[in-house]
């Protein structure tokens, strides 16, 4: 039996708020799927090196994949996200996967997809208001007033919990995805997720 998709991450982080945000597939305006996530052992270096390498038992078993990394640690950091995606498509499909594998860099980090502006983000990470949220981070220069996520995503992250006493758990991040609107998160890589998502498993398909 052949599923419908095949996800590469780097590590549990992703692969729980991947879990939350396709569990959602109506608020994705796609039909349900049946999907696998998989976590590298060697982390974003290894998914960057490896990915085709630990695909290549499952070209027959699903019909599509697709594959995160952080652009942060991937070793790969003098390249822009998009030249990281592109080279690593391109690796995937002259190795099996033509027409139907994708590559979604977070720039810099995963959290980057966190930091949505929404009260319930906030309550999940231990504040009753992102704007508190975000002015705390501001005086602890994480963040930039005028911009909107901060420049360090993962260290505002950590510091957001550690103030209010929160044990970093990668529940969090599927707590984060599976409550908070995707209507709010603004990031290219999450536009692109979406699209690539609409376009191998719309309603109509």
């Amino acid at each position: 039996m052949t599923k419908d998709l095949v996800v590469l991450v780097p590590d549990k982080d992703t692969k729980f708020a991947l879990e939350g945000i396709l569990g959602r597939h109506y608020a994705l305006h796609i039909k349900g799927i049946e999907y696998d996530i998989f976590v590298h052992p060697l982390h974003d270096p290894g998914v960057y090196k490896k990915a085709v390498d630990f695909l290549r038992p499952y070209l027959s078993f699903y019909r599509y994949a697709l594959v995160f990394l952080d652009r942060e640690g991937s070793g790969q950091e003098r390249k822009s996200a998009s030249q990281i995606s592109e080279d690593l498509k391109n690796q995937l499909e002259r190795n099996g996967w033509p027409n139907r594998a994708e590559v979604i860099v977070f720039d810099p980090e995963l959290e980057i997809w966190a930091w949505v502006d929404s009260a319930k983000m906030a309550q999940i990470v231990g504040w009753t208001d992102y704007r508190q949220l975000k002015n705390y981070l501001v005086q602890h220069r994480l963040w930039q007033r005028d911009t909107p996520k901060p420049q360090k995503p993962k260290e505002a992250f950590e510091l957001a919990l550690r103030s209010k006493g929160i044990p970093r758990s990668s529940s969090i991040y599927k707590e984060i995805a599976d409550q908070v609107s995707f209507n709010g998160c603004v990031e290219a890589s999450f536009d692109k997720f979406r699209t690539v998502l609409k376009g191998w498993f719309s309603k109509e398909n």
